[in-house]
Parts: C-alpha cells; structure tokens; sequence
C-alpha cells in the first residue's frame, strides 16, 4: 500500500494505492499521524480508496480505528472512490454508510484525558 497527500487549508486527502492488509496497516497509521500532525485548521479527513486492491479484515479495522480517532478530534472523515471489492467488504459487515458518508465536523475541545495521548 502506498498513499500520495494532498491537503488544503482545512483538508486532508490521502490517495491509497495497492493492498491495504496486515502488512500494510501499520504504514496508513503512520501516514496519518504524519499528515495530521500539529495541524489543528484540519476539520475533515478524506481518504481516496479509487487504486486500493484487497483490504483483509486488519485494514477494515484500521479504517475504523483511523474514524474514530478522527471523528473524537473534531475532524470529519469519509471514504473517496469505493471499489467494488472493497464496498461489498464494508456492506457484508455493515460499514459501508459509517464510513462512507461524510459526517459534519465538529468543533474542537479540549482535550479529553483519554484523547490527550494524540491521535491515532
């Protein structure tokens, strides 16, 4: 799996390529942290899916895990160009609205305590 980064003033896209899987997981966290990064201005997180092949069940739990980090830090997130393989994946296991539609974003906190150990 590889990723390319675009990102605008209030925006982060991620553009996934390649197979998003045990052995991949792991380096899209990585990516993540990276773009978000000491950037507070992000309130949404978008994540292009158009290139990415097979997703196992450790890349659809990291998608969820990289939701719900995003989602508590205020910033909204939403799935970009779901494939055909990948949105059966996430409609056999009733994710496919939850990570597919964009949600408002929220404004930002103060940090909870169990928030305050940075995201994702």
């Amino acid at each position: 799996m590889t990723s390319s980064l675009g990102s605008g003033p209030h925006t982060v896209r991620l553009a996934l390529t390649g197979d998003l899987d045990y052995d991949t997981c792991a380096e899209l966290l990585q990516r993540v942290r990276a773009a978000l990064e000491g950037r507070v201005d992000v309130g949404e997180l978008r994540l292009d899916c158009g290139r990415l092949g097979l997703v196992d069940s450790m890349g659809l739990s990291t998608l969820l895990q990289i939701h719900r980090v995003a989602c508590r830090d205020g910033i909204a997130f939403h799935l970009d160009e779901v494939g055909p393989a990948l949105r059966r994946l996430l409609e056999l296991t009733g994710t496919y609205e939850y990570l597919t539609t964009p949600q408002q974003s929220r404004q930002r906190s103060e940090p909870s305590a169990e928030s305050s150990h940075g995201r994702t």
